[in-house]
């Protein structure tokens, strides 16, 4: 079965060249690749040719999903870019840095499934820059986001009212389904801020404050609320409106409103669960991936972390509880997770792409600050930003979905500053053109008289 729908994810490639060489179609892949990374485990929208399935790391097989023919599909059909892709040597030194690791990871297969992984998230990202010049592909994007976390709340909604303390939506955690949720709500947020009136942009911020709440995880209504604020503040001192005054009122009423639930969701939560107990159990887990750090600067090998924290002792000598539970699950936090499995080298290489690209899109926001489509890029810049903050909590970074997010909001980020540069010098260029010929044209012509005698 699994060839079968290989070969179907495969066949339908041509079809989606045909549709996505016309512009007009474009802004529905964007809503698909905003939509798919929350329902591709759901709907099983994927197939590993390669599987292993019971490996207990973080990656399963070698995969390919909907969402990567979708890509490789925008790349054949759209206009080559004339400039090489921003930040693309980081993240081709990552995954040379991964795939390297392959050669003394203690299963092999399954450290090259991740670098395979990683090879596709390059893919996304560079159909995100393609796109980035599609009008209103941003608003697609979140629109498929949105549609996607309504999908999510009624699962969520469903889990409470059937006793679950924590839903986990269609992802089996909690935390995950935050985190997701998080990435959505910010720039549906920024939509709202720039004008939008769009059932997406007033949805959005309103279905995550609800999923967050049902989730009752401290880090995803934390960073939420951290997130949400931190876009007010910024969105309102790159431009103050009337509208982000009304929104910033709003959301204060809303705080007032809903912390009172949230404090609610997260006392039940601590009755039934040792809340101190999980705090000590993620600095166990902390020390044991410093003394893998120290050990193996270079790393351990991708895609190995459980395996090799049991193995070579790290988990029982940094006191992790030794349970199935704990002793097969990942260090909570992503940086120590990739140092710890693709070396030190490797976190600078992520930090650059991921950080350099946000700050480019609040630099070019902030530089030009009468371009509308400054409060998405804030948008997308504080997005990644929260989520590089969440993810010092969470080992998340590493599974695909939150990578699929992450890497195609960052390439379509990236994109959309490059064009409003290139609108403003292009600007530049017209208003000094005006000027010189309006300067042609007033002074530099002999005035008009009677001719000479003898002429």
């Amino acid at each position: 079965m699994k060839w079968v729908l290989l070969a179907l994810l495969l066949g339908l490639c041509p079809l989606f060249i045909q549709y996505a060489r016309q512009p007009r179609y474009r802004p529905i892949f964007g809503f698909a690749f905003g939509a798919l990374p929350f329902l591709l485990s759901f709907l099983h929208l994927y197939i590993a040719p390669v599987s292993f399935a019971y490996w207990p790391g973080h990656t399963k097989g070698i995969e390919v999903s909907l969402i990567d023919s979708l890509a490789v599909a925008v790349l054949i059909a759209t206009p080559r870019r004339r400039t090489r892709p921003p930040f693309v040597w980081a993240f081709l030194l990552y995954i040379f840095l991964t795939t390297i690791t392959v050669t003394w990871a203690i299963d092999k297969l399954a450290a090259l499934g991740y670098a395979v992984q990683l090879m596709r998230m390059l893919l996304v990202y560079l159909a995100a820059l393609r796109l980035s010049t599609t009008p209103r592909i941003a608003p697609a994007v979140v629109a498929g986001g949105v549609f996607a976390l309504l999908f999510q709340l009624f699962f969520a909604v469903q889990q409470h009212f059937q006793g679950v303390l924590q839903a986990v939506g269609t992802f089996g955690a909690q935390n995950l389904l935050g985190l997701m949720t998080n990435l959505v709500a910010l720039p549906a947020l920024a939509i709202l801020l720039s004008g939008g009136r769009r059932w997406y942009a007033k949805a959005g911020p309103v279905v995550a404050l609800l999923i967050d709440l049902f989730t009752a995880s401290r880090a995803t209504i934390g960073f939420g609320a951290i997130g949400m604020g931190g876009l007010l503040v910024v969105a309102s001192v790159w431009r103050w409106t009337p509208r982000k005054r009304t929104m910033s009122a709003l959301a204060a009423v809303a705080i007032l409103c809903v912390t009172p639930f949230a404090i609610r969701m997260i006392g039940e939560r601590s009755n039934h669960n040792n809340v101190e107990s999980s705090d000590s159990e993620r600095q166990a887990f902390k020390r044991a991936a410093w003394a893998m750090i120290h050990d193996h600067p270079a790393g351990v090998g991708a895609n190995s972390y459980v395996i090799v924290s049991n193995v070579d002792g790290y988990s029982a000598r940094a006191g992790v509880v030794a349970s199935q539970g704990s002793r097969s699950t990942n260090v909570h936090n992503s940086y120590l997770l990739v140092m710890a499995e693709t070396g030190v080298a490797s976190i600078v290489f992520v930090v650059v792409m991921i950080g350099g690209g946000l700050l480019m899109m609040l630099r070019t926001a902030f530089r030009h600050r009468s371009d509308r489509r400054g409060d998405v890029l804030i948008g997308f810049g504080m997005t990644l930003l929260t989520a590089g903050l969440h993810l010092n909590y969470e080992w998340a970074f590493v599974i695909f979905p939150v990578q699929y997010v992450m890497f195609f909001y960052l390439g379509l980020g990236i994109g959309i500053a490059e064009q409003v540069e290139a609108d403003a010098v292009r600007a530049r260029r017209e208003a000094l053109a005006a000027r010189r010929q309006a300067k042609d044209a007033s002074g530099d012509e002999p005035a008009a008289g009677p001719l000479p005698a003898g002429a």
